[in-house]
Parts: C-alpha cells; sequence; structure tokens
C-alpha cells in the first residue's frame, strides 16, 4: 500500500466521522429546539396571566414569575427581564 492509498483512506475514514457527526449534532439541535418549545407552552400563559394583570415592564414580569416561584429554562430561581424578553421574542 503506497502513501496515496493510504491518504485516500484516512480522507474517507475522516469524511464518514465528519458525516455521523454532523448528524448528531443536527439530531441534538432539533431535540435542544423541542424542549425549548414545551418550555415556552408551559411558561407562555402563565406571563400571559401576569400580562393581563397590569404588569408590562419585562421586569416586573421576571419579578412576578421569581415570586411565584416559577423555575427558569435552566430551573433556577431567579429570573432576569433578558429571559423573559427572549420567550416574548422568540
Amino acid at each position: 500500500m503506497d502513501l496515496d492509498e493510504v491518504s485516500t483512506i484516512t480522507r474517507r475514514r475522516t469524511m464518514k466521522e465528519n458525516h455521523k457527526m454532523k448528524n448528531s449534532w443536527e439530531a441534538m439541535s432539533k431535540a435542544r429546539t423541542a424542549k425549548y418549545q414545551a418550555y415556552k407552552k408551559t411558561v407562555m400563559p402563565i406571563i400571559k396571566e401576569i400580562q393581563a394583570s397590569g404588569v408590562k415592564s419585562l421586569q416586573g414580569i421576571a419579578d412576578a414569575l421569581s415570586d411565584r416561584e416559577i423555575k427558569t429554562r435552566y430551573g433556577k430561581d431567579i429570573w432576569h427581564p433578558s429571559q423573559v424578553k427572549n420567550l416574548l421574542e422568540r
């Protein structure tokens, strides 16, 4: 086996591994998106309820969510206005 054959085999193996990695990244991305959408479905009605009660600022909504002990997407107890903004915009 000469050097060109070894190089070709190595290149093919690398391309195959890259393809597998790409597929796994795509699968993880889809799963993450689905999880986010499911979380958003549970939190948005609560945010709408808070807004209906007269609270309009992002800080006010964040404080209300924290007061109601609603966990953030990552399981934290404290909400920040940027988290509320991201939910409302996406």
